[in-house]
């Protein structure tokens, strides 16, 4: 029989290498496994993820290819697993998986408890969402013992992961010692890093003298400034972008500040996706020995950032655009409703014809959104309202003449047409040598010559 290997750990080992990474490990007892059963294990169908969370099934590249390897027809017969809770700690996911693995007609085999796992009773199964549910719960529970562990460290304000711009990580040894006989480490705590610290201090200087992000960018860039080191997975040259700056200028640490808790990476199911914590559930712990920046210079950038913010209005499909100057098309901006608290909103139908405009309501209050400073002229608004009504009645005009170049054509045809069965009816009449009264229409417009009346 041909057999396969999944192997998973959720932590990401790095420094460590291959041969003593815990899914080298798995992948080597499976094979040790399938070896005392008499099996052959083909190596196109080994199947690892390291560092990728049990909650996670969508974006497991190698359980994704073995469940693509199980159509139309599984080339192997066997599935060595080191544990059920390998496969995934979701439980519905998990009975799901093992289904499609069952349903195919292979065998999974736990090569720790050497059983194999069966769905044909219902006992098979209740046994099968215990198990699913006794690892669910020990996620939960791994969940929760690193939640507190970083509200300790964040409260204390020790580093709780990564590094910072400005700022060195330092390690702090504890009193107990390791299998070496060396302090283990107990925390990791931030120290100024001077060179970093101008830097940061020269991109608030450069942004409240009226810089913009990019030209700060490129103005740190052209001097060789220090830049944040980009992560070795992306594989990014190092230089400052508009991005980078945007996040110096927004980080309170820069202030004295410590702020954690702002997001959240994973949603109740387990799925890896940001989410935004309410502010009431910050962290905020004061560390004035970490302050770089002067709290006048943090003031009067974080005073532009806002004054810069008010200058972009949200349009009514969503996207941002930029308040700059007086609109040239009636309705621009947004304008108060005088018969309810709604605002009204214009907008272009289509990019193409920009003058096509639907008015919308955004459901916020009946006040301008006109920034302070840049209302535009009521004179300039009005003579472009009064430029659309002038060019709606061009309209009017020109089709009320194509009404009535319409109307003389159909007079002319039914004249014509008249005229067709007049001459007809005419011709009738003379046909059968009946006379034609003086008094009528035929005679005076068409008189029959050469004939006695």
């Amino acid at each position: 029989m041909i057999a396969a290997i999944y192997a998973r750990k959720s932590t990401e080992q790095t420094g460590v290498s291959d041969d003593q990474k815990s899914v080298t490990r798995q992948v080597e007892h499976a094979k040790d496994y399938a070896k005392r059963k008499g099996w052959r294990v083909a190596e196109e169908h080994i199947y690892s993820d390291d560092g990728i969370s049990g909650a996670e099934f969508a974006k497991r590249p190698g359980l994704v290819r073995l469940l693509a390897a199980l159509k139309p027809k599984p080339s192997f017969q066997v599935l060595i697993v080191s544990e059920e809770s390998r496969l995934g700690r979701e439980s519905i996911e998990t009975a799901y998986v093992i289904k499609q693995l069952v349903t195919a007609d292979v065998r999974l085999f736990f090569y720790l408890e050497d059983k194999e796992r069966t769905l044909d009773t219902p006992l098979d199964k209740i046994m099968l969402q215990l198990t699913n549910f006794a690892d669910e719960m020990e996620r939960e529970r791994a969940r929760s013992r690193t939640y507190d562990a970083m509200v300790r460290k964040a409260k204390a304000g020790h580093v709780t992961g990564g590094s910072v711009f400005g700022y060195d990580n330092i390690d702090i040894a504890g009193t107990l010692l390791d299998a070496q006989g060396r302090p283990k480490r107990s925390h990791v705590e931030l120290r100024i890093n001077q060179a970093e610290a101008e830097v940061v201090r020269k991109i608030f200087r450069l942004y409240t003298n009226g810089n913009g992000f990019t030209t700060i960018a490129k103005t740190l860039n052209a001097g060789g400034a220090i830049c944040p080191r980009p992560r070795p997975a992306f594989g990014k040259p190092n230089g400052w972008v508009s991005s980078s700056v945007r996040q110096i200028l927004l980080r309170r640490l820069y202030r004295g500040e410590r702020v954690w808790g702002r997001t959240k990476k994973r949603t109740p199911w387990g799925v890896k996706k940001s989410q935004r914590r309410a502010e009431k559930d910050w962290i905020v712990v004061e560390v004035p020995n970490l302050r770089i920046v002067p709290e006048d210079l943090w003031q009067e950038a974080q005073d532009r950032w806002m004054n810069v913010r008010q200058l972009y209005l949200r349009t009514t499909n969503g996207p941002l655009q930029s308040w700059r100057g007086t609109p040239n098309r009636i309705l621009a901006g947004r304008l108060a409703s005088k018969l309810s608290s709604h605002r009204l909103g214009a907008r272009a139908v289509s990019p193409r014809f920009s003058r096509n405009l639907s008015l919308s309501r955004s459901g916020q209050g009946p006040e301008m959104l006109y920034p302070t400073g840049h209302e535009p002229k009521r004179r300039k608004v009005a003579m472009v309202f009064i430029s659309q009504v002038v060019r709606g009645l061009r309209i009017l005009i020109v089709a009320g003449q194509y009404l009535v170049r319409a109307r003389v054509v159909i007079q002319s045809i039914l004249c014509d047409l008249q005229s067709r069965q007049l001459a007809q009816d005419h011709q009738h009449t003379a046909s059968f040598g009946l006379p034609l009264s003086a008094s009528s229409p035929f005679a005076a417009k068409y008189p029959v010559r050469g004939r006695s009346l």
